[in-house]
């Protein structure tokens, strides 16, 4: 009461304008508060039923994504639309073993980019840290290879420390354990040999190499020699392979060194450098180089790769799988690299798109296209124009998505390291070919006749 005195007394002594104004609001906010339209209807709208439309989250339509940046639909990546047929070798290197990744550690790499790069799961990083924290500690010219289950988990990781130390990784019942593998024997060559007769993969097999051997020199010879179409009955071979003894007895599978390969009058031949990549006899580079910008020149990125990315109104992960590049209907879209092309056709969700299969580890794709200028079987060059781009299939607007996949798993192609075609450095390649001529001498003498 003694507040609402002074309040009183304070207000009167105001100028009159100011009295008025006082008085206005304090009407207002007063009716204001008594006004409350839910309790106050006539009874005409209160016999009316409310009824709640519900509406799946997934076809709402974030008008203030559209107006930022053009996007398009997520793809289920295990769409049959998508999948690429496999031949006989690739189905049994897949039924027989898991697919190896690597990844040889370069400067400003951490566990943290690489993984990303790879769309490894971040929790399993953090369970690997859990199981040792030196994992962490990376180091230029390491080498790290993994493997995955059918979930996408880290099923095993290694990492090549040096030539004698490897810390190893596996997931068991209870999560990773650690150990760090030492070769404390001798290292020693031994030779496998045979003759094709029916696949290449069954007589590799029968000369005593294992699946992931196999998968080694398949993958080494990708680009040059392709194992499940070119090789031939009665085709000839010798492999050479480091392995470790200790008190004369073998330790483990070992390493792929050499391989000479016999196919008619044609001679294949690759050997290992001490930087862990295969050369042919004269130092020359297996691999082809793939570029990471399918267009002339460089467009804005609208949206990145990103594997964690979530859906803006359900929350739930929804990955985007390649990157999105904001480039005007009608731009040239180039060849990554050279390679054949796989899928050639439209899609609702992608519209008009190319899958283009480089070697046997990589593949691309170009979705949303205005045209397509080549079709299935066609063999196409790094840098061809093969479509122009577009906004078909379920597009807010014109732009490009671009997909690398590696190991039939989607990776970054912006930053993921990229095969590249150079030979060994010019000081150490005249030693390289020495001991080439003289591996390949050795091949061959133990070759079968």
């Amino acid at each position: 009461m003694k507040f609402y005195k002074v309040a009183t007394s304070s207000a009167r002594q105001l100028p009159r304008q100011h009295q008025i104004a006082l008085a206005s609001t304090s009407l207002l906010v007063a009716l204001a508060l008594l006004w409350q339209p839910g309790k106050h209807t006539t009874s005409t709208f209160q016999s009316t039923q409310r009824v709640e439309i519900q509406l799946a989250h997934d076809d709402i339509e974030i008008l203030s994504e559209n107006n930022s940046e053009p996007l398009g639909a997520v793809i289920d990546q295990a769409d049959p639309e998508f999948l690429v047929p496999k031949d006989e070798l690739e189905q049994k290197l897949d039924a027989v073993t898991d697919v190896a990744h690597s990844h040889t550690v370069t400067s400003g790499d951490t566990l943290g980019s690489i993984f990303s790069q790879y769309a490894i799961p971040i929790s399993d990083m953090y369970r690997l840290i859990d199981a040792n924290k030196t994992i962490q500690n990376l180091h230029v010219g390491q080498s790290i290879e993994w493997s995955l289950n059918k979930e996408g988990k880290v099923k095993e990781l290694s990492i090549q420390r040096n030539k004698k130390t490897t810390d190893t990784f596996v997931l068991g019942p209870k999560g990773y354990t650690y150990k760090a593998v030492e070769k404390t024997g001798v290292i020693q060559s031994v030779f496998l040999t045979g003759r094709v007769s029916g696949s290449f993969y069954n007589s590799a097999q029968a000369a005593g190499l294992s699946p992931s051997q196999i998968q080694t020199v398949v993958k080494a010879l990708q680009w040059k020699f392709d194992f499940g179409r070119v090789a031939r009955k009665g085709d000839r071979f010798a492999v050479s392979v480091d392995r470790e003894f200790i008190d004369g007895k073998s330790v483990g599978r070992g390493d792929v060194k050499a391989l000479f390969y016999l196919s008619g009058n044609r001679e294949v031949f690759i050997m290992r450098h001490s930087d862990g990549q295969f050369y042919d006899a004269n130092g020359q580079s297996l691999n082809r180089a793939l570029r990471r910008y399918p267009t002339a020149k460089r467009y804005r990125i609208s949206s990145s790769f990103n594997p964690n990315r979530k859906h803006p109104v359900t929350g739930r992960i929804s990955p985007h799988n390649g990157t999105d590049f904001a480039v005007p209907i009608g731009t040239p879209i180039l060849s990554a690299g050279d390679g054949v092309v796989v899928k050639s056709r439209y899609h609702r969700l992608a519209g008009n798109y190319i899958v283009v299969k480089h070697g046997r580890d990589y593949m691309t794709r170009y979705l949303h296209l205005s045209k397509r200028l080549v079709k299935v079987g066609d063999r196409i060059k790094m840098g061809q124009r093969i479509a122009l781009s577009g906004n078909t299939g379920r597009s807010t607007g014109p732009h490009l998505h671009f997909e690398l996949i590696k190991n039939n798993r989607a990776v970054n192609a912006m930053k993921v390291p990229l095969p590249q075609a150079a030979p060994i450095a010019r000081k150490a390649r005249s030693v390289f070919k020495k001991e080439a001529s003289a591996e390949k001498q050795r091949l061959l003498s133990v070759m079968p006749s």
